[in-house]
């Protein structure tokens, strides 16, 4: 998901820059400088087949096309790090880390090769382990990427998500990957002259029938 249109300074300049999303086109306005675009990555789990219990982990790649680059500023995978749960003191054993694996493992910076994946042996018990239902009740958030879009009229660029395989977890905590699929979407920028009409915010793209939640910088 386009989470915001940001300027030079990273400041937030959505509403000015935004003229509308139709059909998961984002339009923008004409612009001296480049926009920084933050893009958000989540994900759902859409089924679970008979002795799936839950999230295990994914791959996927991220294809950048048209006057689209990374940023200059804050370029690569910027994962979810550092982020712990503990369920209120409830997980034997005290705090986790909530992911086991987040970032690109292919060539540094390439976006291809982008693994999130969790610890099922690790897991607490049913019900007290968030981690357990990743993906099941909403969008799972787990990481984010800048990009940069020329302000000038026409430029155009676009995302599009590459699913690579995945797993989830079975009754014995343990990975496995028998009918799994992995699918992704795509988003497409342009800069155009402002139409009628007012502006509208919103898109999507999305990864095991994903996307996305709010990003931070790290």
């Amino acid at each position: 998901t386009l989470f915001a249109v940001l300027d030079s300074q990273f400041n937030n300049i959505t509403s000015t820059a935004m003229i509308s999303n139709q059909q998961g086109q984002v339009r923008l306005r004409p612009s001296i400088e480049p926009y920084t675009l933050q893009v958000d990555f989540s994900f759902t789990i859409s089924d679970l087949q008979p002795g799936q219990l839950g999230f295990g982990n994914a791959a996927f790649n991220i294809d950048v096309g048209g006057d689209l680059t990374q940023s200059s500023v804050a370029p690569g995978w910027n994962p979810e790090s550092g982020v712990t749960v503990d369920s209120n003191g409830a997980l034997p054993g005290g705090v986790k880390n909530k992911w086991a694996d987040n970032g690109d493992y292919g060539v540094p910076g390439d976006l291809q090769g982008i693994i999130i994946g969790t610890d099922p042996p690790d897991f607490g018990p049913v019900a007290i382990d968030p981690r357990r239902d990743f993906g099941r009740s909403g969008e799972q958030f787990f990481g984010g990427v800048y990009f940069e879009l020329p302000g000038s009229g026409m430029a155009f660029g676009n995302l599009q998500i590459e699913g690579d395989g995945g797993s989830v977890y079975d009754a014995n905590n343990r990975l496995v990957s028998d009918g799994v699929t992995v699918t992704g979407g795509a988003i497409d920028f342009q800069v155009v002259p402002e139409p009628s009409g007012a502006a509208l915010l919103g898109l999507g793209g999305s990864l095991l029938a994903v996307v996305g939640r709010r990003f931070r910088r790290q």
